[in-house]
């Protein structure tokens, strides 16, 4: 019984660390937007940084939809190699790390203890991993 804990709890960190990590490069792949040039439309420097803003754009929209892949690649191997209630919760690691990446995206600073949003969405987003330790015991250890 103590290894199933052991076992589920690595389990868990695992999905914590790539779940955390792939909804960041779909979340701020999605949210991104370029910065208005600061540059006088007649300086030659202008004709570079406007080239560089679309290969940063074409680049950022290649990276969302590989990353988008990828998960959807993680989350299909979990369902195929364990079970579905092991992607499940996976998915539901990620769904919970939605509202504190959307505030640090608008905010541009990381949700902390004293200056955490309030809020509905972001207490469920708190909370949510907790019963997902549970359900990725039972996957792992009925």
């Amino acid at each position: 019984m103590l290894i199933c804990i052991l076992k589920s709890i690595v389990a868990y960190v695992v999905l914590m660390l790539v779940g955390t990590n792939l909804i960041g490069f779909i979340v701020r792949g999605l949210v991104w937007s370029t910065s208005p040039i600061d540059i006088e439309p007649d300086s030659p420097a202008y004709d570079v940084v406007a080239h560089e803003a679309k290969r940063i754009t074409t680049a950022n929209a290649a990276l969302t939809i590989i990353s988008i892949v990828i998960t959807a690649a993680y989350l299909f191997l979990l369902f195929y190699f364990w079970n579905a209630l092991l992607a499940i919760a996976a998915g539901l690691v990620m769904v919970a790390r939605i509202p504190d990446l959307l505030w640090e995206i608008r905010t541009g600073r990381r949700a902390v203890r004293g200056s955490r949003p309030e809020g509905g969405i972001y207490l469920v987003g708190t909370i949510l991993p907790w019963p997902t330790l549970v359900l990725v015991w039972y996957a792992l250890c009925r």
